[in-house]
């Protein structure tokens, strides 16, 4: 990877397929191909993170020990509430 300043060069092998949606993503968007790829990879990051968030909440929603904390929690809140 070559850095420019504050900017990355990165060189990628696409596909045909790939290479058409890139090209329908620079039709549609009107962005050129680079800020199309860059958005591109920041909504994967985004999603990643999105998925890795939900399977922790699962997680923790399936756990007997979480779930029995929470409710804990809950019902303290509840109890503060009234004052």
């Amino acid at each position: 990877m070559l850095y420019y300043g504050d900017m990355a060069q990165i060189v990628i092998r696409a596909d045909e397929a790939t290479a058409r949606a890139l090209a329908h993503l620079v039709e549609l968007t009107g962005q050129n191909r680079s800020e199309v790829v860059r958005d591109a990879i920041k909504a994967a990051e985004r999603e990643a993170v999105l998925a890795r968030v939900r399977e922790q909440a699962k997680l923790v929603r399936e756990s007997p020990v979480d779930r029995a904390e929470m409710l804990a929690l809950a019902t303290e809140m509840e109890s503060l509430r009234a004052w």
